[in-house]
């Protein structure tokens, strides 16, 4: 779909908006509102106004793009999902745990599940794309995917929620391009004029959108205080320990970045809960993995390739965090790619 099209397409009032747009201040209960096919019907019982997830997805659905109806002021309410307000244009207000958090164009709110927040009446500019995210997609499908790189994703998600009891919300503000903003247009054409693997664009597109996501966040962090800037130091240690897993040290990695020892122990421990060693046996242990599905190395060489010296202590790690011993992983593996 041309960028054009879909531009105008958004501005392009419809029949529910056409109705409200007399007035900006129509508050209604989500339960309330009467155009399904833009938001929540009469008929849906959401207990706690907790909306299901299958009210807005089809069973065969992961993500779901909506524009935001302008005009109507949603109360409070909570979902079974993830959910992403991008603000194509204007701004927009919105109530989260009851502080009010106010989005301008180009800024986007990661919000998690279950997040009691309401959104003011938008007006005629203020262009609010929805995006709603399946839990296990968010958590599997899509992160699993980001960079490539398990520890980074697993410390941009800790970034993200690291109050999960308080807040479960970020706000990335606009990047210094448009990387997000034409990802996002991309992405809504493939969802509202689908083709031929429109499916396979769109997932490709969220791992775009997440990965900009992600520059911005680390981009915004070292501009800020120092809590926040060592959250972008650990990133970019993690993505060293990614790519230097086999002989990396601790001493080593801490005089890389010039850090103490113990102070990058601490910090390690702090930010993700794992200390320095257990991040690094995840990582030979995970590329242990790899290697025993796609090759025929022995036990022992594969061992060694990882950066374990001792085979005994290699046994011991494979097993504390499988389960297993490396020969049963390899031949589950075997019997598995045997029956697909």
């Amino acid at each position: 779909m041309d960028t054009t099209l879909i531009e105008k397409q958004l501005r392009k009032m419809n029949d529910f908006e056409q109705k409200y747009s007399g007035t900006l201040d129509h508050p209604r209960h989500y339960s309330h509102l009467e155009d399904s096919e833009l938001t929540f019907s009469a008929n849906v019982q959401a207990p706690d106004n907790i909306v299901p997830v299958d009210y807005f997805f089809k069973p065969e659905q992961n993500v779901v793009f909506l524009k935001h109806p302008r005009y109507i002021k949603f109360t409070e309410h909570r979902h079974s999902f993830i959910e992403m307000n991008y603000v194509f244009s204007g701004t927009c207000t919105q109530y989260i745990n009851g502080k009010e958090v106010v989005l301008n164009e180009g800024d986007l709110c990661l919000l998690d599940t279950n997040v009691l927040h309401g959104i003011e009446s938008a007006s005629e500019n203020d262009i609010i794309i929805n995006i709603m995210i399946r839990t296990s997609y968010f958590d599997s499908a899509l992160l699993q995917r980001l960079s490539g790189n398990d520890l980074l994703t697993d410390f941009f998600v800790n970034a993200i929620y690291q109050q999960k009891k308080d807040s479960r919300y970020i706000i990335f503000p606009k990047g210094q391009n448009n990387r997000l903003r034409e990802f996002i247009i991309q992405a809504l054409g493939e969802y509202f004029q689908p083709q031929l693997c429109s499916n396979e664009a769109i997932n490709s597109y969220m791992i775009l959108i997440f990965t900009e996501l992600l520059r911005i966040y680390n981009s915004y962090s070292k501009n800020k205080e120092e809590p926040t800037f060592k959250k972008a130091i650990i990133s970019e240690i993690l993505s060293f320990m990614e790519q230097n897993y086999q002989a990396m040290t601790l001493e080593q990695t801490a005089e890389k970045f010039h850090f103490h020892p113990n102070h990058l122990t601490r910090l390690l421990k702090t930010n993700l809960g794992k200390t320095f060693i257990e991040l690094s046996h995840q990582l030979k242990i995970k590329n242990a993995c790899t290697l025993l599905e796609n090759t025929d190395l022995n036990i022992d060489q594969i061992a060694n390739k990882v950066g374990y010296t001792n085979i005994t202590f290699f046994y011991k790690s494979f097993k504390k965090i499988h389960g297993v011993t490396p020969a049963e992983y390899r031949n589950k593996s075997n019997e598995s790619a045997t029956i697909l």
